[in-house]
């Protein structure tokens, strides 16, 4: 946006500006909202809150970062809104992902408001939580099913990923009903903006709750993984525990023929070696046997 204010002929404006603009910030100074909103608007801070103000409200909302080559990067910023009685501006310190697609919607939308214009935003931010936590939840599910079904271990790298984004959709959503809890009971609040906040107040809750329980779903794969990976480890060790003890009287007797001392039985003769590896493996046939008698070979 250039020096001059935009078009005051119409009865509603929306605009999206760019903090690290000054013009911009020039512009934000000559609008008259009060200095409280203002302020809230053009800081740098990603914390989440809200505040109300002789009929305007402010909100630092969480909403994740893009890049121009890249549309999801998984990187949380911060969504500012501003909604007076004839205006609302939204503005951002980085590119955002919600922008683009409130402007799809107030473009579609009939007829708009501010209180129309706070649900958009809301519902916005709260659609691509909701997207992405049905994506883990999906990818869940199959994983699930190959490692139960296939015995096919997922990638780890890609359970991570889930944890970390899982546990991003957790922030954003905390946040976001941290600033709207902040507008209940507000009497600065617009009457017509009450509603939606108790509306979106309660998605937000249920949209936590799948959150949670998709994190829920990620630790118990996560366990079946590791009680899998321990599994497969003690048959490993019970394996070479065997072929341990089985070979340890055949070291016994070469061990012991093995001796460089004077009177060593089998030393004269041709059978000799053949005796003592007889006895080697009679003595491992003995120990495997008295193994399964005491009950240590379970198959």
């Amino acid at each position: 946006m250039g020096e001059n204010a935009p078009p005051a002929e119409c009865d509603f404006r929306w605009l999206h500006l760019d903090l690290w603009d000054k013009r911009n910030l020039r512009w934000v100074e000559s609008v008259g909202m009060p200095p409280l909103i203002r302020d809230l608007f053009v800081g740098q801070d990603a914390h989440p809150r809200s505040s109300a103000e002789r009929g305007w409200i402010g909100l630092v909302l969480p909403d994740f970062e893009r890049e121009f080559d890249r549309v999801d990067t998984g990187r949380l910023g911060a969504l500012r809104v501003v909604i007076g009685p004839s205006m609302v501006l939204t503005g951002r310190h980085h590119p955002l992902h919600s922008p683009d697609v409130i402007r799809h919607r107030a473009a579609w939308s009939s007829a708009i408001d501010s209180a129309i214009a706070f649900e958009i935003v809301l519902t916005v931010i709260a659609d691509t939580v909701s997207e992405r936590a049905q994506t883990i939840a999906s990818e869940l599910l199959v994983m699930e099913d190959q490692l139960l079904a296939d015995d096919q271990a997922p990638d780890t790298r890609a359970l991570i990923a889930m944890r970390r984004l899982s546990a991003r959709l957790h922030r954003m959503l905390g946040g976001m009903r941290i600033a709207l809890a902040g507008l209940d009971g507000n009497p600065a609040l617009p009457p017509a903006l009450a509603p939606v906040a108790t509306r979106m107040l309660q998605r937000l809750h249920t949209l936590d709750a799948d959150v949670v329980a998709g994190q829920g779903q990620l630790r118990l794969l996560r366990e079946e993984l590791d009680l899998q990976a321990g599994q497969r480890t003690n048959e490993n060790v019970y394996l070479l525990s065997i072929i341990t003890a089985l070979l340890m009287p055949a070291t016994l007797v070469t061990g012991f023929f093995g001796m460089n001392t004077s009177g060593m039985p089998l030393a004269k003769g041709e059978a000799g070696t053949f005796f003592a590896l007889f006895g080697a493996l009679a003595l491992s046939g003995l120990t495997w046997f008295a193994l399964r008698m005491m009950g240590l070979m379970r198959r």
